[in-house]
């Protein structure tokens, strides 16, 4: 079972521990941390590939029923 200071951290407040992440040196992974480009840059969604293709397929889909319904109506109402 966690104590109540493991579990919420001291009593002292925000201001303590401000304080201390304040005098503690910078590790080089900090500062590397804010040159790096956000995420959404580097791995950029396919959301809007994928949308293309499918509406694509869908157009292409609908040219061949049309030309399907054309090739049948010339071909048996004869």
């Amino acid at each position: 079972m966690m104590s109540r200071v493991e579990k919420f951290g001291s009593s002292r407040g925000k201001g303590h521990q401000e304080q201390a992440a304040a005098l503690a040196p910078r590790n080089a992974t900090d500062t590397n941390a804010e040159a790096l480009p956000p995420r959404r840059k580097k791995h950029p969604s396919s959301v809007q590939k994928v949308t293309k293709w499918y509406y694509n397929a869908l157009f292409l889909l609908f040219v061949c029923l049309v030309a399907g319904l054309f090739w049948y109506g010339i071909r048996f109402t004869d």
